[in-house]
């Protein structure tokens, strides 16, 4: 039995096509004009792919890093891996999944699960620096398909 990884996990109902909720995370291009909590995002979104991303979170500093695509399917799950300073400290993997409920709806689960020998030191942390940044994003993505 494989232990769960320590992570932050966030959901919203979304009233759009898993489609359109696809699109619109696939296209980096176009996250500044919507998203206040990952302001860009580069790269490319195939699997193996590289991305720099910079997060503005509601509490504490901007951060820039850099992942790897480690998951792309597609309508259902985008992830990359990252890490700051070395892996073996801290390794996070950044999750959007979409689970369809009906036609035109779907939940949107925004998570991060953590690895790296820091965490027991910072696990307490991480809801309030990570996890509002990730409830902020979630409402900017159901108001921007939502509308458009």
């Amino acid at each position: 039995m494989s232990k769960k990884l320590p992570q932050v996990y966030t959901e919203i109902m979304i009233n759009a096509s898993k489609k359109k909720v696809w699109k619109a995370l696939l296209d980096f291009q176009n996250y500044p004009s919507w998203n206040t909590f990952i302001q860009k995002i580069e790269g490319n979104s195939d699997l193996g792919g590289k991305v720099d991303v910079k997060i503005i979170p509601p509490v504490g500093l901007p951060l820039e890093f850099e992942g790897t695509i480690c998951r792309n399917i597609p309508n259902k799950t985008l992830a990359w891996n990252g890490y700051m300073i070395a892996e073996w400290l801290f390794r996070p993997t950044h999750i959007f999944e979409i689970e369809e409920k009906a036609e035109n709806q779907v939940l949107f689960i925004h998570r991060e699960e953590y690895e790296g020998i820091i965490i027991p030191f910072i696990k307490f942390m991480l809801p309030t620096l990570v996890g509002k940044g990730f409830e902020v994003m979630n409402q900017d993505l159901k108001k921007f398909v939502e509308t458009n």
